[in-house]
């Protein structure tokens, strides 16, 4: 997903936006507004809790888009509809 297309599902409540960076990232670096931060050793503990909806598109960020690409194949694979921010923050933030 391109970083104008995820600018335009923003907003809709059928969307779920994970930033998956860690915790150091975060300090280095603020992420969007509305996302949830799981890093990403630790999302399919929270989906096999229950907390990433499967009724929703999750959309996953990183700095640069590899670890989301990686990331959505996974979720694909558990049965999620899942997408990821192409190009990651850096490309949000040009």
């Amino acid at each position: 997903m391109t970083k104008e297309e995820l600018k335009e599902v923003m907003s809709n409540d059928d969307i779920y936006v994970i930033d998956i960076r860690e915790s150091d990232e975060l300090e280095a670096e603020t992420g969007l507004e509305g996302s949830v931060h799981i890093p990403m050793g630790k999302v399919f503990t929270e989906a096999f809790k229950g907390n990433i909806p499967k009724d929703k598109k999750v959309i996953s960020i990183c700095k640069t888009g590899g670890r989301c690409r990686v990331l959505t194949g996974h979720l694909k694979e558990k049965g999620f509809d899942a997408d990821f921010l192409e190009g990651g923050l850096n490309a949000w933030n040009e």
